[in-house]
């Protein structure tokens, strides 16, 4: 069965020193170690968490739950609540919140298509253009054909240097070695490269015949570089049954594997897959293009994409640029439908700015706030390693923190809303993991902030219904 996700540190005590070299700027007031609320609220707390996890259905699994009161203070805390657990897509929070925080709401990235020499009057560019990335998760092929057409309208007639793509913004591999193999083929698991596409997505088209067991036509699949090549082991499922397939690919790679199995009887099933290599497929989208639009390109120009040969003349002259919408516009998106790209984006991103590992600056980040990491292991930005480990304490910690800094009410707005809209909450699930963290409205106005965690769930567990149950209970107690 295809896996989905919907839609997810080595240095501390750094304190006020680690701020400044993850933003030049003064350092913000940091959290204090909440203390412990009253023993009535703590004992009512406990015996509903008590009753609630000897359901039948959670039996075996791993439970963290916690509250924290407007103040900070320690409503409930069980006692996996103190032990790091798989967090899934709720990290996600951990990387947005920084990102609002350091990178500000004005914050937008930009794609630029530079040259390394200026364009002469004749229209003739003696030197190289290239479209320079800075990491955009967002970047469009409607925005690279209006960069295109720009620098056409500029006078550009004819390049006679090298035609480049240059996504060496990030200097990281564009998928995390603790991701599944499974994953990183799909759709989901699509890599973050210094230039993206299209959410670095393509679809991929099947017709089938009504007979189950069948070999299953692939029709069409793309966008993808010219040169991709596809191996097709699918076969027809259950009329009905969706979608089964895993999409096998590796970043930059040419190959694409397909397994598994799509409905009986579909004339034109798509399934989702993630682009191998993004920064390619670009150059060549740009060279058509270009090309389309009449500008000549020398028949001896090599054209290439990622990081720049030692040998390249830099791209210092921006013909065109492309600002993506601001940060909270991104993350209201990425929290909405979960997005993988946009938090690994913004995660890397936050490590170019510190001039550090993403994960070592993030952590960082947060010590500086005030909170103190036990059994932290910070692995990616979006949570779709199984490795990232995060204690359910100091993951409500970190929201309880954005929730009363500055970007406070914009972070609030930007999370799902649910119970008559009295939770504001980012939700993570993986086989066997579901996990959320957020904000619990009670009757009388206050907002608590709390995490829940559960890791070691049957696959048949229908575990939403359970946890709203949950915060319902703790609303009514309190």
């Amino acid at each position: 069965m295809k896996r989905f996700l919907l839609g997810l540190l080595l240095i501390s005590g750094w304190g006020v020193a680690a701020w400044l070299l993850v933003s030049n700027g003064p350092a913000p007031s940091t959290f204090p170690p909440p203390a412990q609320a009253g023993p009535d609220s703590v004992q009512k707390s406990s015996e509903i968490f008590e009753k609630w996890s000897a359901d039948p259905a959670l039996a075996g699994a791993l439970i963290g739950f916690c509250v924290l009161d407007e103040s900070g203070q320690t409503v409930f805390s069980s006692p996996l609540a103190k032990t790091a657990l798989c967090p899934a897509s709720a990290l996600k929070t951990v990387t947005t919140a920084a990102a609002l925080e350091l990178l500000g709401s004005d914050f937008r990235f930009e794609t630029t298509l530079s040259s390394s020499t200026p364009i002469g009057p004749n229209g003739i560019l003696a030197g190289d253009l290239g479209l320079v990335g800075s990491g955009d998760p967002t970047f469009a092929s409607g925005d690279l054909a209006e960069l295109a057409a720009a620098v056409v309208k500029s006078g550009l007639k004819r390049v006679n240097g090298t035609l480049r793509v240059d996504a060496s913004i990030f200097p990281q591999a564009p998928v995390n070695d603790h991701w599944n193999w499974g994953d990183i083929g799909n759709a989901y698991g699509a890599g973050a490269y210094g230039v993206n596409i299209d959410h670095n997505r393509l679809s991929i088209r099947f017709a089938t015949t009504a007979i189950e067991g069948a070999d299953a036509k692939l029709t069409g699949g793309g966008p993808v570089t010219r040169d991709t090549r596809w191996i097709n082991r699918v076969l027809t499922g259950p009329a009905g049954s969706g979608d089964h397939t895993v999409v096998y690919s590796e970043p930059f790679g040419r190959t694409i594997t397909l397994q598994g199995t799509v409905p009986a009887g579909d004339s034109n099933f798509i399934v989702a897959g993630a682009i191998p290599d993004p920064p390619a497929l670009v150059l060549e989208l740009l060279e058509s293009r270009l090309k389309e639009a009449g500008v000549i390109l020398s028949a001896a120009n090599q054209n290439a994409s990622g990081p720049p040969a030692a040998s390249d003349a830099p791209l210092e002259i921006a013909l065109a640029s492309h600002r993506s919408a601001a940060m909270p516009e991104i993350i209201d998106h990425l929290h909405r439908v979960s997005d993988n790209l946009e938090a690994q984006c913004l995660f890397l991103t936050l490590g170019i700015r510190a001039n550090r590992d993403p994960s070592v600056a993030l952590r960082a980040y947060w010590e500086t706030r005030g909170i103190a990491f036990t059994g932290l292991r910070l692995i990616d930005g979006s949570g779709l390693a199984r490795a990232n480990m995060i204690r359910p304490l100091d993951l409500a910690r970190i929201n309880h923190a954005v929730r009363h800094g500055e970007q406070g009410a914009r972070f609030r707005q930007s999370l799902s809303t649910y119970l008559g809209g009295n939770v504001r909450s980012k939700l993570g699930a993986m086989s066997g993991v579901r996990t959320e963290v957020g904000f619990l409205t009670l009757p009388d106005g206050r907002e608590f902030t709390f995490a829940l965690m559960a890791n070691g769930l049957a696959l048949d567990v229908d575990f939403w219904p359970l946890r709203e149950k949950l915060l319902n209970a703790i609303r009514a107690a309190e």
